[in-house]
Protein backbone atom coordinates (compact mmCIF):
# COMPACT_ATOMS: atom_id res chain seq x y z
CA UNK A 1 0.00 0.00 0.00
CA UNK A 2 1.36 3.42 -1.18
CA UNK A 3 1.70 6.21 1.50
CA UNK A 4 2.03 9.75 0.90
CA UNK A 5 2.12 12.74 3.16
CA UNK A 6 -0.57 15.07 1.51
CA UNK A 7 -2.63 17.88 1.75
CA UNK A 8 -6.30 16.46 1.97
CA UNK A 9 -9.88 18.45 2.12
CA UNK A 10 -12.69 17.67 3.80
CA UNK A 11 -14.81 19.81 1.17
CA UNK A 12 -18.03 19.13 4.15
CA UNK A 13 -15.79 21.88 6.43
CA UNK A 14 -14.28 24.33 4.04
CA UNK A 15 -16.09 27.85 4.38
CA UNK A 16 -15.05 29.01 1.73
CA UNK A 17 -13.20 31.82 3.51
CA UNK A 18 -9.56 31.73 0.99
CA UNK A 19 -7.79 31.93 3.93
CA UNK A 20 -5.16 28.99 2.94
CA UNK A 21 -4.44 31.47 -0.26
CA UNK A 22 -3.47 33.94 1.50
CA UNK A 23 -1.33 32.21 3.97
CA UNK A 24 0.66 31.04 1.16
CA UNK A 25 0.47 34.12 -1.11
CA UNK A 26 2.11 36.09 1.36
CA UNK A 27 4.19 33.52 2.44
CA UNK A 28 5.30 32.74 -0.94
CA UNK A 29 6.56 36.09 -2.09
CA UNK A 30 3.38 37.35 -2.93
CA UNK A 31 2.94 34.58 -5.79
CA UNK A 32 -0.36 32.98 -6.33
CA UNK A 33 -0.22 29.19 -5.62
CA UNK A 34 -3.19 28.32 -4.73
CA UNK A 35 -5.74 28.24 -7.12
CA UNK A 36 -9.46 27.04 -6.30
CA UNK A 37 -11.96 24.95 -8.54
CA UNK A 38 -15.36 24.16 -8.09
CA UNK A 39 -17.41 21.02 -7.57
CA UNK A 40 -20.58 21.63 -7.65
CA UNK A 41 -22.16 24.46 -4.99
CA UNK A 42 -18.65 23.99 -3.38
CA UNK A 43 -15.51 25.75 -4.32
CA UNK A 44 -12.38 24.48 -2.94
CA UNK A 45 -8.44 25.29 -2.89
CA UNK A 46 -6.13 23.77 -5.28
CA UNK A 47 -2.67 22.65 -4.65
CA UNK A 48 0.04 21.10 -6.75
CA UNK A 49 -0.43 17.24 -5.64
CA UNK A 50 3.58 16.35 -6.39
CA UNK A 51 3.57 13.85 -8.61
CA UNK A 52 5.75 10.90 -8.22
CA UNK A 53 6.44 11.05 -12.21
CA UNK A 54 5.37 14.37 -12.62
CA UNK A 55 4.44 15.35 -16.24
CA UNK A 56 5.02 18.79 -15.96
CA UNK A 57 9.05 18.34 -15.09
CA UNK A 58 8.25 16.15 -17.77
CA UNK A 59 7.05 18.97 -20.16
CA UNK A 60 8.96 22.12 -19.33
CA UNK A 61 11.12 22.69 -22.42
CA UNK A 62 13.73 24.81 -20.50
CA UNK A 63 14.08 22.80 -17.42
CA UNK A 64 12.52 25.14 -14.77
CA UNK A 65 10.46 22.85 -13.53
CA UNK A 66 12.32 19.60 -11.71
CA UNK A 67 12.31 17.77 -8.88
CA UNK A 68 14.61 18.37 -5.78
CA UNK A 69 16.89 16.23 -3.42
CA UNK A 70 14.11 15.93 -1.02
CA UNK A 71 11.64 15.03 -4.15
CA UNK A 72 9.86 18.32 -4.33
CA UNK A 73 8.62 19.09 -7.84
CA UNK A 74 9.49 22.96 -7.72
CA UNK A 75 10.29 25.53 -10.31
CA UNK A 76 13.00 27.49 -11.01
CA UNK A 77 12.63 31.10 -10.83
CA UNK A 78 15.20 31.53 -13.36
CA UNK A 79 14.92 29.68 -15.71
CA UNK A 80 11.14 29.67 -16.22
CA UNK A 81 9.93 31.20 -19.53
CA UNK A 82 6.54 30.78 -18.64
CA UNK A 83 5.83 29.49 -21.68
CA UNK A 84 2.42 27.38 -20.73
CA UNK A 85 4.09 23.44 -21.33
CA UNK A 86 3.66 22.87 -17.52
CA UNK A 87 0.17 24.04 -17.74
CA UNK A 88 -1.05 22.06 -20.45
CA UNK A 89 0.99 18.60 -18.83
CA UNK A 90 -0.71 19.11 -15.39
CA UNK A 91 -4.01 16.33 -15.57
CA UNK A 92 -4.86 17.93 -12.44
CA UNK A 93 -5.19 21.66 -13.21
CA UNK A 94 -3.29 22.76 -10.39
CA UNK A 95 -0.86 24.09 -12.61
CA UNK A 96 -2.51 26.88 -13.89
CA UNK A 97 -2.19 30.01 -16.82
CA UNK A 98 -2.66 32.82 -13.89
CA UNK A 99 1.42 34.11 -13.85
CA UNK A 100 3.07 36.02 -11.92
CA UNK A 101 5.49 37.97 -14.19
CA UNK A 102 4.96 35.58 -16.95
CA UNK A 103 6.41 33.05 -14.32
CA UNK A 104 4.40 30.09 -13.38
CA UNK A 105 4.32 29.55 -9.47
CA UNK A 106 4.67 26.53 -7.80
CA UNK A 107 3.73 24.55 -4.89
CA UNK A 108 6.68 23.28 -2.24
CA UNK A 109 4.78 21.95 0.30
CA UNK A 110 6.14 24.76 2.55
CA UNK A 111 9.17 23.20 2.59
CA UNK A 112 10.94 25.47 4.91
CA UNK A 113 8.45 25.17 7.80
CA UNK A 114 7.58 21.48 7.10
CA UNK A 115 11.25 20.72 7.11
CA UNK A 116 11.46 22.09 11.08
CA UNK A 117 8.52 20.15 11.76
CA UNK A 118 5.67 22.71 10.85
CA UNK A 119 2.69 22.38 8.86
CA UNK A 120 2.12 23.82 4.84
CA UNK A 121 1.19 27.38 5.62
CA UNK A 122 -2.49 26.46 3.64
CA UNK A 123 -2.83 23.64 6.32
CA UNK A 124 -2.16 26.18 9.32
CA UNK A 125 -3.98 28.97 8.55
CA UNK A 126 -7.69 26.92 7.64
CA UNK A 127 -9.77 28.28 10.32
CA UNK A 128 -12.43 25.29 9.70
CA UNK A 129 -10.40 22.42 9.87
CA UNK A 130 -10.69 21.29 6.57
CA UNK A 131 -7.08 21.23 5.40
CA UNK A 132 -4.88 18.56 6.95
CA UNK A 133 -1.24 17.62 6.43
CA UNK A 134 -1.35 13.51 6.78
CA UNK A 135 0.32 10.33 5.68
CA UNK A 136 -2.47 8.57 4.05
CA UNK A 137 -2.88 5.80 1.26
CA UNK A 138 -5.62 6.87 -1.41
CA UNK A 139 -7.58 3.56 -0.36
CA UNK A 140 -7.70 5.78 3.06
CA UNK A 141 -8.77 8.97 1.82
CA UNK A 142 -11.81 7.43 0.01
CA UNK A 143 -12.42 5.55 3.14
CA UNK A 144 -12.40 8.77 5.32
CA UNK A 145 -14.75 10.92 2.39
CA UNK A 146 -11.11 12.85 1.85
CA UNK A 147 -9.83 14.30 -1.20
CA UNK A 148 -6.09 14.79 -1.75
CA UNK A 149 -4.88 18.36 -2.84
CA UNK A 150 -1.53 18.29 -2.64
CA UNK A 151 1.25 15.55 -1.43
CA UNK A 152 4.39 13.39 -2.19
CA UNK A 153 4.89 9.74 -1.99
CA UNK A 154 7.11 8.80 1.44
CA UNK A 155 9.82 6.03 1.00
CA UNK A 156 12.45 7.15 2.96
CA UNK A 157 10.80 10.01 4.90
CA UNK A 158 13.09 13.33 3.41
CA UNK A 159 10.98 15.85 5.78
CA UNK A 160 12.69 14.14 9.07
CA UNK A 161 10.17 15.52 11.51
CA UNK A 162 12.09 16.00 14.72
Amino acid sequence: MEIAERVVIDVDRCVECKACFAACYYGHRREPIVNFGRTGQVQFPLICRQCDEPTCVDACPYEAMFIDEHGIVKRSLPLCRGCGSCVTACPFGTVTPEMYKHQVPECDLCEDLVLEGGLPRCVAACSGGALQFIEISEAQLEEQGLYAISGRTIGHDPWKRR
